[in-house]
């Protein structure tokens, strides 16, 4: 019994608990847009969330590994603090700049009629930016506390919050589906800002503790580490772009609904990483690299253990994973999925690696492979559907793409803490039986 106790009051637990409720939350509002919208409707929807996700992706990447980072090794609290203030002036700095661009690009399409029937979303993008920055900053800033269980709960609020506006807009209200999805994401931003500001989650009190210096290290460790994330946002969107150009919006809708599947597993990754990356940076800053390879080594190899079986579930219950999340209209999707169950399996060494890369202070090599990576997606779906012209052939090509992440990845570590692969399966073993072991025993003594 006290294992399993050990295990639940666990942050890496809570953390994992938090973001499958939070992923159970956006799997839950992607099957209900699924059902209330045609795949037209749909596909426009996921398309925007595309185009916003990379300007998130581009605030995210410039402030949060830098903030953990400069955090987790500050010796005094002010220094603390100081990071805190001067990460707030830089997210903001972000959100501005973006906000310009997005009412400067508006004032080309408007002013050269371009694209009128688009032009409103350039509007949703700088609210939506605008609203959620407090929310976001406020998981960036309990993440490097390690305040896991406050993290989780602030996502899933804001997933909540959108489902019930999103069901209560689609029922009652008379506007177009697109329209009430977008006010419904809105206010859901909105409204989780306000309940992280009165919880006290922002950190907003240390806005003004600011340093130049401390902007200036944020600065130059965050362009890399934006630039990686924009690079994997953009490695993600550039299927759904293409299939865009290429075989339209219904094309996008059928891509989407087994990548959300697969969304499942990269948010079980992100969770594990977010609850390591503040004591792997610990360690690097001790000078300790033989336990960072050893640790490194370790915890990958664990979440490859533990995430193998749902990539063979996946694989063989395919199907009837398709239909249960989007719908009958949506099986022909299920060979997707099958696609996508082959490299997930590769997901946790890939997403490890570039998280490590940032730990030893090698952004711009994580940079180099994300743009690898995209690299080998673009080429690749470009020729695949211009030959073949089937989602099909871009799933594949999905399966080169992280292969070459895996290993290039690994051979960029090597060149600084000399991990292996072997070592990554065996110590991931030892790590799974142990863990298994230490839960059984400690019941079975109970």
């Amino acid at each position: 019994m006290k294992g399993l106790v050990s295990l639940l009051k666990s942050k890496s637990f809570i953390s994992l608990l938090g973001n499958g409720i939070s992923a159970l939350l956006g799997l839950l509002s992607f099957a209900i847009l699924a059902r209330f919208t045609n795949k037209q409707e749909f596909g426009i929807w996921i398309l925007f969330l595309t185009a916003y996700g990379i300007f998130d992706t581009l605030r995210t990447g410039m402030v949060l590994n830098a903030l953990i980072r400069n955090y987790t090794q500050s010796k005094t609290d002010l220094e603390r603090q100081e990071v805190i203030g001067s990460s707030w002036n830089l997210s903001i700095y972000v959100n501005v700049i973006y906000i310009l661009a997005m009412l400067f690009l508006l004032g080309v399409f408007y002013v050269f009629n371009i694209l009128p029937e688009y032009q409103f979303y350039f509007i949703w993008f700088v609210l939506i930016s605008l609203f959620s920055l407090p929310f976001n900053f406020a998981t960036w800033y309990l993440n490097a506390q390690m305040k896991i269980l406050e993290m989780s709960l602030s996502r899933i609020y804001n997933q909540l919050i959108f489902v019930i506006l999103v069901v209560l807009f689609l029922n009652y209200l008379p506007q177009s589906k697109i329209t009430l999805i977008l006010l419904a994401y809105t206010l859901a931003q909105l409204v989780t800002t306000v309940i992280c500001y009165f919880k006290g989650w922002t950190g907003l009190e240390y806005y003004s503790l600011k340093t130049k210096d401390g902007l200036k290290k944020l600065f130059h460790f965050g362009k890399f580490s934006m630039g990686t994330l924009v690079g994997s946002n953009l490695l993600k969107g550039s299927d759904s772009f293409l299939i865009g150009k290429f075989l339209g919006t219904g094309g996008v809708a059928t891509y989407n609904v087994p990548s959300r599947v697969v969304d499942v597993f990269d948010l079980v990754i992100r969770s594990f990483a977010i609850t390591n990356m503040p004591t792997l940076s610990a360690i690097y800053a001790s000078g300790n690299n033989k336990l960072l390879k050893k640790e490194f080594e370790r915890k990958t190899g664990f979440l490859f253990i533990l995430l193998f079986p749902a990539s063979i579930i996946s694989f063989v219950f395919a199907e009837e994973l398709v239909i249960i999340l989007a719908g009958e209209q949506y099986r022909d999707a299920a060979i997707l999925l099958k696609l996508f169950s082959i490299y997930t399996a590769l997901t946790p060494i890939d997403k490890l690696s570039g998280v490590m890369l940032d730990i030893i202070n090698k952004p711009d090599l994580n940079f180099i492979k994300v743009i690898l990576m995209l690299s080998v997606n673009v080429i690749g779906d470009v020729f695949c559907l211009y030959v073949f012209g089937t989602l099909q052939s871009v799933a594949i090509v999905s399966t080169f793409t992280f292969a070459t992440g895996v290993i290039y990845g690994i051979y960029l570590l090597n060149k600084h803490i000399d991990v292996s692969f072997l070592n990554i399966f065996k110590l991931g073993m030892q790590e799974f039986v142990f863990k298994y072991q230490t839960l059984t025993h400690k019941n079975l003594q109970k």
